[in-house]
This record gives C-alpha cells, sequence and structure tokens, in this order.
C-alpha cells in the first residue's frame, strides 16, 4: 500500500481542522519561542491566570534568556568549543530541535510560510556551521561539549544517555523532510555527509555501534527512499549520495541488536537484550521500543523479508493484545517509562505522550506493509484519544504522562524534558498522508475524518475522492470522482467498535451488536457511500485478566474514550458509578465547544478524553470507574 503525501490531502473535518490550524498557527510559535529561551519568565505563577500566560518579554533578562537558548549549543560547537562545559538541556536537545523542523516540514508542505522558512534556514545556518567543525562530519553538541572522548559512546561512554546515534537520525529525517517542503538541500547535504560518516565508521567498518534511541533506522531508510525515487537529486549536492549504503545501515541497527560484542549492551530498556527474531513480548523504554519495531517493519518492507516482518507482528499482537490501555497508550510503568508485563494496565500508568505516537507510528507501518484492517483500528484509537491530549485546547500547554485517572492532573507550559511537543508536531504533520491509501486499482479509506484528495492510481490517473463526518450521528458520505470510476475498487474500513471489539484482539469489550469489521469493499461508485456508524454510548469493559480493571468500566462512543471530570460531577464523585444508566449525547449542550456524555438521569457528565484539564488546575477526572 502507498500512502499520499500530506499535501495531497486537505483536511476540512470540524475537529481536525481546528486542531491542525491551532498547531500551525500557535503551537508551532510557541515551541521554537521557547526552545529559544523565551519561556523563562512567561510562565504566569498563579491559578487564575494559568492557562492564559503573559506572554510580554522581561526587561533585563536577554542574559538569562540567551543562557537557555537551545540554538546556543551549536553556536558554541561552530566557534570551536570542546569538552569545556556550557551545554544548555539534557543530550538529546539536538534530536528534539531536528525533529521540531521534521514536524514544521510537513506543515509547510501544505501551508507555505516565507516567514517561518526563513526562520527555520537560520536554525539550519547554525546546525551546518557546527557540522562544519568537524572534519568526518560528526554533529552532537553535548558529547562534544562535554564529552568529546565519548563519541558513540565508545571510549567508557554511555550511548543511552549521550543520544549520538538517535540525534543523528533525527538529523537525516529533518533533511529529508525540509527538501521536501522546499526543494532547499542545505539540510539534506549536512544529513547525508553524516549518513556516509556513520555508515563508514559503522556498517562499514564494522564498529559494533547501534542507537541507544530507536529512530535512526526509520530516517536511513526515509534517506534511502528520497535517493531511489529521486536519482538526479544527487546532482545536487557536493556530497557522494550511496542509497544502498543508508539502507545497509539501517539492517545493521536491527540486525545487531542483542550482539554486544565490543560494546556496552544497552539492555532491554534501548532494545538490545536479545536479537530480533528472539523477542517475543515488548519490552523495555515505550518510545524506545515503539520506534524501534517500526524500524523493524521499514527493514521488513524495504527488503521484503518475511523473517522481519514474522518478529514484527508477533511483537504488534503481545503489544495490542495484552499491553495497551483502552487510550491506545502504553508504557505502565515510571520508572524507565516502560512497558509492564502481559496484563499490567493500572489506571494511574505513565503513557508517555510518546509512546503513544510510536505505537501509532508502528501501527501505521504495519498496515503498510499487509493492508489488514486492525493496524488502522488501533491507529484511529490513538489519533482520537492520545493524541489531541497531548496539547491543550490553546495550544500552549502540554502532556508529558497522561494517567487514565488523575486526583490532580496539570498540563505544563514547558518542560525539562520538551520531547512530547516536537513528536506531536512530526504527527499531525503527517496526518493526512493515513486518512486513504493505494494499492493498484484499488482505494482505501483508512479514517473517517472530513477530508479531500487527489490520489494518483495506477493505470487510472488522478482520483478526487472525498468524505463529510458527523461523530454525532455516525453518518459518514463519501464521494469518489474519476473519468475511469468502473475500474476501481474502494475498500472502506468497518471499525472494530463497531463490533464490540475496542481493540484488535479482544483486551477490551464493548455492550455493541457484533458485526462485519474490516474492510469493506465497493465497486460502484457512481453514487457515493453513505455510511450510519453506531455511535451510540457504549460501556466497555477490560479482559478478566486485567486485575487491576476487574469490576471498572468505561464510557466510548465511536471513536473516542470518554472520561468524568470532577468539576461536572461534584455532586456523585465520591460514588461515581458509570453503570446501571444509559447514556446520549448532548450536542446541544456543548462543554467547550465539544459534544459531552449525559445520563439519562442528568447525573453524570462525561466529556472526550483528550479534553482533560483544560479548565482549572488540579484537575481530578477518571477513565474507569465503578
Amino acid at each position: 500500500m502507498t500512502y499520499p503525501a500530506p499535501n495531497q490531502v486537505k483536511i476540512t473535518d470540524k475537529m481536525w481542522s481546528q486542531i491542525l490550524e491551532r498547531t500551525r498557527t500557535v503551537t508551532i510559535p510557541d515551541v521554537l519561542d521557547k526552545f529559544e529561551g523565551r519561556h523563562i519568565d512567561h510562565v504566569a505563577k498563579d491559578a487564575d491566570n494559568f492557562w492564559s500566560p503573559d506572554r510580554g518579554r522581561v526587561a533585563g533578562e536577554d542574559a538569562k534568556e540567551r543562557s537557555h537558548n537551545t540554538l546556543r549549543n551549536f553556536e558554541l560547537v561552530a566557534e570551536g568549543h570542546v569538552a569545556d562545559g556550557g551545554h544548555f538541556g539534557f543530550p538529546w536537545f539536538d534530536g528534539l530541535i531536528y525533529e521540531t523542523i521534521t514536524g514544521i516540514s510537513d506543515y509547510l508542505l501544505q501551508h507555505p510560510d516565507p516567514a517561518m522558512e526563513r526562520r527555520l534556514d537560520e536554525y539550519i545556518r547554525r546546525i551546518e556551521a557546527a557540522q562544519k567543525a568537524d572534519p568526518n562530519g560528526y554533529i552532537n553538541t553535548y558529547t562534544t561539549l562535554m564529552e568529546n572522548n565519548h563519541r558513540w559512546g565508545e571510549n567508557g561512554g554511555n550511548l543511552r544517555w549521550q543520544h549520538d546515534v538517535y540525534n543523528s537520525g533525527c538529523l537525516v529525517e529533518a533533511g529529508v523532510h525540509y527538501y521536501k517542503a522546499t526543494g532547499k538541500t542545505q539540510l539534506l547535504e549536512v544529513a547525508t555527509r553524516l549518513a556516509n560518516y556513520m555508515y563508514d565508521y559503522m556498517a562499514g567498518a564494522n564498529h559494533n555501534v547501534v542507537p541507544g534511541h530507536a529512530l535512526p533506522e526509520d530516517a536511513l531508510i526515509q534517506l534511502y527512499d528520497l535517493y531511489k525515487s529521486e536519482p538526479k537529486l544527487a546532482e545536487k549536492l557536493s556530497v557522494p549520495v550511496k542509497p544502498e549504503h543508508y539502507l545497509q545501515l539501517a539492517k545493521f541497527w536491527v540486525d545487531q541488536r542483542g550482539h554486544t560484542e565490543g560494546r556496552r549492551p544497552l539492555e532491554a530498556y534501548a532494545q538490545d537484550a536479545e536479537t530480533v527474531f528472539e523477542a517475543k513480548t515488548i519490552e523495555g523504554h515505550a518510545v524506545r521500543a515503539t520506534l524501534f519495531w517500526t524500524g523493524v517493519a521499514d527493514v521488513a518492507l524495504a527488503n521484503n523479508d518475511e523473517r522481519y516482518l514474522s518478529a514484527a507482528r508477533q511483537i504488534w499482537d503481545n503489544m495490542v493484545g495484552r499491553r495497551m490501555f483502552i487510550t491506545g497508550g502504553v508504557g505502565a510503568i515510571h520508572e524507565d517509562e516502560k512497558f509492564g508485563p502481559d496484563y499490567f494496565l493500572p489506571t494511574d500508568a505513565y503513557l508517555e505522550t510518546c509512546a503513544a505516537i510510536g505505537a501509532g507510528l508502528f501501527s501505521w507501518r504495519m498496515n503498510e506493509l499487509t493492508g489488514e484492517a486492525k493496524y488502522m483500528d488501533v491507529l484511529e484509537r490513538i489519533i482520537f484519544n492520545s493524541i489531541p491530549t497531548a496539547v491543550s485546547l490553546d495550544g500552549t500547554n502540554y502532556t508529558y504522562q497522561n494517567p487514565l485517572n488523575a486526583n490532580k492532573m496539570n498540563r505544563w507550559p514547558w518542560h525539562d524534558c520538551p520531547c512530547c511537543p516536537p513528536m506531536l508536531l512530526k504527527f499531525t504533520g503527517i496526518l493526512p498522508s493515513m486518512i486513504y491509501a493505494v494499492s493498484g486499482h484499488d482505494i482505501y479509506v483508512n479514517l473517517f475524518i472530513g477530508s479531500t484528495a487527489k490520489l494518483q492510481v495506477p493505470g487510472v490517473g488522478a482520483v478526487e475522492i472525498s468524505q463529510q463526518v458527523d461523530w454525532n450521528t455516525g453518518k459518514v458520505t463519501i464521494q469518489v470522482l474519476s473519468k475511469k470510476a468502473k475500474k476501481l475498487r474502494l475498500h472502506v474500513r468497518i471499525p472494530g467498535w463497531e463490533s464490540g471489539q475496542e481493540l484488535p484482539l479482544g483486551l477490551y469489550q464493548s455492550s455493541t451488536q457484533p458485526k462485519v469489521t474490516g474492510y469493506r469493499t465497493y465497486k460502484n461508485l457512481k453514487n457515493g457511500i453513505q455510511l450510519n456508524l453506531n455511535v451510540s454510548p457504549r460501556i466497555v469493559k477490560a479482559d478478566n485478566q486485567v486485575e487491576q480493571l476487574r469490576g471498572l468500566c468505561s464510557l466510548a462512543s465511536g471513536p473516542f474514550v470518554y472520561c468524568a471530570e470532577k468539576i461536572d460531577n461534584e455532586a456523585v464523585w465520591d460514588n461515581l458509578n458509570l453503570s446501571g444508566r444509559t447514556y446520549r449525547l448532548d450536542a446541544e449542550h456543548p462543554i467547550l465547544g465539544i459534544t459531552p456524555l449525559r445520563s439519562t438521569d442528568g447525573q453524570i457528565t462525561a466529556i472526550p478524553f483528550y479534553m482533560i484539564a483544560n479548565r482549572c488546575k488540579d484537575t481530578a477526572y477518571r477513565v474507569w470507574t465503578k
């Protein structure tokens, strides 16, 4: 299956068009400002104006602001500073800047913005200058400024901490995406020079170095795909371009997991306790794990190797069938931000935003590999719950952890480890690409998000497709325009929740009457297609093997998981009980513009999970109740 570029799909959906426009116009500038240190005195200290902090400059604070400017790290390296301290932030801050560039690039592809492009060009100028300070093209500002004798984690270094390879992969990804958005090759050349050096040092010279944090595997395959699809692009660059090396390096990083000869093992935390073919369960740091298995699926796709696909299937099944939360979140345990054992799904679990994004990317790649609808069922659950939860309705406050029940939940204007906003920008930037897919004469509707698209179908040519979605009624209308419509087949995913399967493999069940799910095929497209999905509120329960959720239930409607906030349910909060009642979608009385669920006896109000902690500080809420 192939997916359209983000600029081939225009999202018109009432919910998602607002989220994406707010992200583009508010969140992106907010993230850049904060990486540049402009947040130091901009965070309000009292609850009264917590949700609309004073964005004004504070006189006399320029020096403090400058010291917290992440871009200053690149300047110091370019100036020739080596191992003399002065690095601001954690070692992975380089990678966060690159990821931010990647996410913004996909927004620029859809909405050209000369001012934003100029701002990123200035970032890229500093990055290139820092790389030029090293004759090999190596760049990792933390290692250079703090422990230069430990490059790639060698000579007694600690790659789990330093993030040399992770940051390098983020740079490669940013180079690819910025080129696709603007046609500019400056950052792509920086990325290619670094990729050449990594191949020569690692796969070429057989230095056993693997990423302490997964992501580079996917990034190198993106670089490989770019040069394979545009063979003349190499003529525009002043560095050698060797696409096969980039694929070989990605495969090398996958294959060397579990082979620790000559280096310090990274263990399960960083996906290094066993080989990819020995793994039976998803383990370790949840972000690293989900991104690593995305990389394994990438290798399977690039090499058409059934062994990697089989390994990825088994791990995905374990993740979704035994270790995924009802919102699509993953990573139960605070310590090491890691997966717990099978069926360990506590209501106060850690659930890092980045981990849900990684699970979404893994599921998307598995759909590309197999064409199976179940992978999109999981992606849908993540997209409609975990993704929009990550940023406040004002676009400037974020979540790192996303427990399903909480007594004092607060969003943060910024974080000592602000890894989630860049990942959010990356994911939402490519969201339009996930809605539709093409395979031969077949078009797939994967997600119900109001949109229009222009797709190129082999042997058919240009095809226009559109859909309108109303989650208050469940009505979906799809139109297809093509001069050769008779050659087309349309496959529309009927979600698992229509049949009581809240997630594939039966971890959560609802009271919905069983129906046939998966892709439903349509051949007569002349008059369009209309679906009436069942969005009646439903009670959800977990498999009895989940000890922490026995005797508890939750509410859902369509793809949305709902929760009860204390602010709406003060009178019954101490004895909140969802069962034994019927519920309705109350579009006539929205909360912050969103349709709530209300029990017909008027005692309980529930809102979509992604709206948590938008109305007050120290928010109490529950997804799971008696």
